[in-house]
């Protein structure tokens, strides 16, 4: 049951190498790692010179995360895909307890508990809280219109089954929210199995965007543009309440609004998150009156 693991790269490459150990540590033996460097300007010889027996290394053009996994998929050969971040890490028993839970259960897709560390110069000073997402699993729609409680690099994928369904993808069209685009998509008709143990440690370092309201609007509103709207193509028997329906585009035309007054994407301005908390708010109560 082989297993590919894809991991983007673009900075920080002593964290890349961080993240190269843990899978190396790994108690499952069978698995690929395939790292996707994301048109970084970093100094690599001295990685590559290291890892070369131990990874397949592609290099592409800059074209964020998505594409690199994406990529990532197009070159895997293993049964399962596994996504890891170049800046975090797994728990050696990771790929063997998920193999074991996939096989068992016979499922498309999987995730695990997780904890966050904040970066600091020693190791030994690390600090890990556990992320409670125990209760999202199973048959996850319609919660994962409202609300996804998943960590990429906890994720694991029969690759079968996205060969079968080559619409599932990360959406490269969003900066941020690209991977909530795939387990929406993942989520409509596959129970979601869970791992309560927490094999995932991942970093924060530095401000967290997707904690900035400017951020939530434009994933939403991104959603509804390149997703919610078009469900109907990929899922013709599916249903989007209508309440959803109306959030979802409420998201996108004020998003767009926020776009024409401070730049497209622009989320730095301190005046943008501002205008953002107050006009996200409607939507951030009515996504959590919905599914509850």
């Amino acid at each position: 049951m082989k297993v590919s693991v894809i991991i983007p790269f673009y900075s920080n490459i002593g964290w890349l190498e961080e993240a190269i150990e843990s899978v190396l540590d790994q108690t499952f033996s069978d698995y690929e790692i395939i790292v996707v460097n994301d048109g970084s300007s970093e100094d690599d010889n001295r990685f590559i010179n290291k890892y070369h027996n131990n990874i397949n290394y592609f290099k592409t053009e800059n074209k964020g995360p998505a594409h690199a996994r994406n990529y990532g998929i197009s070159k895997a050969s293993g049964e399962y895909l596994a996504f890891l971040d170049s800046d975090d890490l797994w728990l050696n028993t990771k790929l063997e307890r998920q193999v074991e839970l996939m096989d068992h259960h016979n499922l498309n897709w999987s995730h695990t508990k997780y904890s966050i560390f904040d970066e600091v110069p020693n190791k030994e000073d690390r600090i890990y809280c556990e992320v409670n997402n125990e209760n999202f699993k199973g048959m996850v729609y319609p919660q994962c219109l409202t609300k996804i409680h998943i960590g990429t690099p906890c994720v694991m994928i029969r690759r079968s089954f996205i060969l079968e369904n080559n619409f599932i993808r990360f959406s490269e069209d969003m900066r941020y929210g690209e991977d909530g685009y795939f387990w929406i998509l993942m989520g409509f008709n596959n129970e979601l199995g869970y791992l309560n143990e927490s094999l995932t440690s991942v970093r924060r370092a530095g401000t967290n965007a997707v904690q900035l309201a400017r951020v939530h609007l434009n994933v939403r509103g991104n959603l509804n543009k390149f997703l919610i709207s078009k469900l109907n193509i990929f899922y013709p028997n599916i249903k989007v309440g209508i309440l959803t329906r109306i959030t979802y585009e409420y998201c996108n035309v004020v998003n767009n609004f926020i776009d024409q007054l401070f730049g497209i994407q622009n989320f730095k301005k301190k005046s943008a998150e501002i205008i953002s908390k107050i006009v996200y708010l409607p939507a951030y109560v009515m996504f959590k009156s919905i599914i509850k």
